[in-house]
């Protein structure tokens, strides 16, 4: 994954996130969204198949690269934590199946 800055403020950042999608972009804007240091989180793909999405998150108080970075954080949490839900269901019901 290749991430391009466009532009950063203090409190703005605005990057391209190449080879991303929806499911990527629509989950960091979520979580971002949740951030009450976050006053503007959202993204743009002006075309699925030829474009790459443009994050845009505006802040208050805290630096947006750090909010992008616990964003992540908490994502990739969430990811780990569904894996392992995901896996124990998967073992119990094999184990009832049998």
């Amino acid at each position: 994954m290749e991430i391009k800055v466009f532009s950063k403020t203090p409190q703005e950042i605005k990057l391209e996130i190449c080879g991303e999608t929806h499911t990527l972009l629509n989950a960091l804007k979520s979580i971002l969204l949740e951030d009450e240091r976050v006053i503007i989180a959202t993204y743009d793909i002006k075309h699925p198949e030829i474009s790459n999405p443009v994050l845009y998150i505006r802040t208050e108080g805290v630096d947006p690269v750090i909010a992008l970075k616990d964003a992540s954080t908490i994502l990739s949490k969430q990811c780990t934590e569904f894996k392992r839900k995901f896996k124990k269901n998967s073992e119990d019901a094999r184990q009832t199946r049998n």
